[in-house]
């Protein structure tokens, strides 16, 4: 089993996974802050709200788009689990063919998502993320990484829009229920 966790700079999302199943998936605020410590006590408290047993855990890979926290979670991972994690980076094989002009900058987030989306789904493919960020990457019908674009997420659009704009008021997003 793996402990898979994906640093963002608003969440961190972990789970628990194997070739078969997901077993959780839990969210963590992002948090400059905290240590080693106080994220190892967190990860700690989640697997055992998910009823599993750290030695359970074989190893475990982070992918972080918040330099500053990746050697924190890694500390933490390994506090944790007593395995030094893989990080997700340059240097790292993935299978992905990455044609990009450098590589070597194309986010750790990306490239999890691409190799995520090839496992699962025919090529062509476009990738869309939500989240603070609005992702898309373009994975051609051979399978290479052609590219994307990144663009400020839909919070951040709003709250650039009400407060640059004389007669467009800040809105929730919420979901209203009737």
């Amino acid at each position: 089993m793996i402990l898979a966790i994906d640093v963002g700079n608003t969440n961190i999302v972990l789970g628990c996974v194997d070739q078969e199943k997901i077993y959780f998936i839990a969210r963590l605020a992002t948090d400059h802050l905290k240590t080693e410590d106080q994220y190892a006590v967190e990860l700690k408290s989640i697997l055992e709200l998910y009823e599993f047993n750290p030695s359970r855990i074989d190893g475990s890979i982070i992918s972080s788009v918040v330099p500053p926290l990746t050697n924190v979670m890694k500390q933490a991972t390994f506090f944790v689990t007593k395995k030094e994690p893989m990080i997700v980076g340059p240097g790292l094989k993935t299978g992905l063919n990455i044609m990009t002009d450098n590589p070597a900058q194309l986010g750790s987030d990306l490239v999890v998502a691409a190799v995520a989306a090839l496992a699962q789904y025919k090529k062509p493919i476009a990738i869309f993320d939500l989240g603070t960020a609005t992702t898309v990457s373009v994975i051609d019908d051979k399978g290479k990484f052609l590219g994307g674009i990144i663009m400020p997420g839909i919070n951040i659009s709003l709250a650039a829009l009400s407060s640059r704009t004389s007669q467009l008021p800040r809105i929730s997003l919420e979901e209203l229920s009737w």
